[in-house]
């Protein structure tokens, strides 16, 4: 079996096993520890010398089963050396794109989000092998469900410090190897949605970049969330997340 069949079938029973579960109440109670499994495939296209677009499509679900999400988002993004900040050799990038979120409840009314976003980061090398990144973005959040004690709009800014260690060509060859990158980030909600308000992410993980264009990550993350049924219950959950990431340029 090669490696697309590999991931194609491990997906696919990845999927089938999450909706092969049934339950008619909530098995998540407040203060739960909550094991997740997010699957990515992160394509993006060139479009200048400092212009791209990104895409992503995801499924997520989480144990115990009570849930799956399934998300697509694009967004348009523009690098220059120095946007704000003059002075220092750095990296500047504003984005801003759309997701889209279907939320398939096994025990509440399913949910379709809308979430446009803006972002501004700034990275540079602290040395040769080690960048410093830090990413502020803005989201509005459009919840639509049957559930009237859902609220609907959201609006909440998220910042985050990611620091990684390049291996590329120090094992293998040039532009080839390992990477290891961790990131910590917070969230500050101005207006709450029912669902997934997340308060903080840490984010270890190890990558392998088989060309500057093509990139695998594995990371195993916490995060606390904040989220409730409706908006008289809080469920507070700590949530152990592995995630895994294709990331191919065009």
């Amino acid at each position: 079996m090669n490696k697309k069949s590999f991931f194609f079938y491990f997906f696919i029973s990845v999927t089938t096993i999450g909706w092969s579960q049934s339950s008619t109440e909530n098995p998540i109670e407040d203060h739960d520890f909550t094991r997740q499994i997010w699957i990515d495939l992160q394509p993006y296209w060139t479009v200048s010398n400092n212009s791209k677009i990104i895409s992503e499509f995801s499924y997520r679900t989480v144990k115990p089963e009570s849930w799956h999400r399934v998300i697509t988002r694009v967004s348009k993004e523009f690098i220059e050396d120095s946007i704000i900040f003059k002075g220092f050799k750095h990296k500047e990038r504003i984005a801003g794109g759309i997701g889209l979120f279907l939320f398939l409840s096994e025990y509440e009314k399913n949910t379709f989000e809308i979430r446009p976003h803006q972002n501004y980061g700034i990275s540079f090398n602290i040395s040769p092998r080690f960048n410093l990144g830090q990413l502020l973005r803005l989201e509005e959040r459009f919840l639509f469900s049957d559930n009237e004690k859902h609220d609907f709009f959201g609006l909440r800014f998220r910042y985050q410090v990611t620091g990684t260690i390049d291996l590329q060509g120090l094992f293998f060859q040039e532009k080839r190897g390992f990477y290891l990158p961790i990131s910590v980030e917070a969230f500050f909600n101005i207006f709450k949605v029912s669902q997934f308000n997340d308060v903080i992410r840490v984010t270890p993980g190890i990558g392998y970049q088989i060309d500057p264009d093509f990139k695998l990550l594995a990371s195993l993350a916490y995060h606390y969330t904040k989220a409730g049924i409706d908006s008289s219950k809080l469920v507070r959950t700590n949530d152990i997340v592995f995630r895994f990431r294709i990331i191919k340029g065009f």
